[in-house]
């Protein structure tokens, strides 16, 4: 089993697809998956309700269909009966297994957790990234302060400055206006 510091969530299933051992996945980015055929996941339960052990279970993705639902059929999983007993589940992927990132200005936002942030008017570093979510919109980033967090979306007005191999972002803190 892989170390569970280099694994990184990717969704959920809660819910089986078919009667032939289909899944169907909902992925916090299904617009831009790492999953495809063949693919190894790692799978680990979300409720006392699955038979999964704790430690998680790895499979390979069989087949894998995009669309409305994101239709998942595991391999030696063929039985709507052991897709029941399964879920709820959560799906996760060991980092390592990611694709090579191609451009000198591109990283993985999940390589992001852990960074300094940096105020850029000083480079006084006010936190670190604790977290991230999706709003729908962009990416948004949970800054861990000293004394208080931040969430802020990851756009170039907030954060001017990335660098993966230095260990930090640099951020222009919003200034939050009262007109009481």
């Amino acid at each position: 089993m892989s170390d569970t510091v280099n694994l990184i969530e990717l969704g959920f299933c809660v819910k089986p697809h078919g009667t032939k051992g289909g899944f169907t996945f909902h992925l916090h980015n299904d617009g831009r998956s790492l999953l495809e055929n063949n693919s190894k996941i790692l799978l680990y339960p979300k409720s006392g309700q699955s038979s999964l052990p704790s430690e998680g279970v790895g499979f390979e993705i069989r087949d894998i269909s995009f669309g409305n639902k994101v239709i998942v059929y595991l391999k030696d999983i063929n039985d709507r009966n052991e897709v029941e007993s399964m879920i709820p589940f959560i799906i996760k992927v060991d980092r390592n297994d990611f694709p090579e990132i191609e451009g000198d200005d591109e990283f993985y936002v999940s390589d992001m957790v852990g960074l300094d942030v940096k105020n850029h008017e000083n480079g006084e570093v006010i936190g670190t990234i604790s977290d991230f979510y999706e709003n729908g919109a962009q990416v948004v980033f949970v800054i861990k302060g000293k004394g208080q967090n931040l969430d802020l979306p990851f756009v170039d007005s907030f954060f001017p400055v990335v660098d993966i191999e230095g260990g930090f972002v640099e951020i222009i803190i919003p200034v939050v206006v009262n007109d009481r």
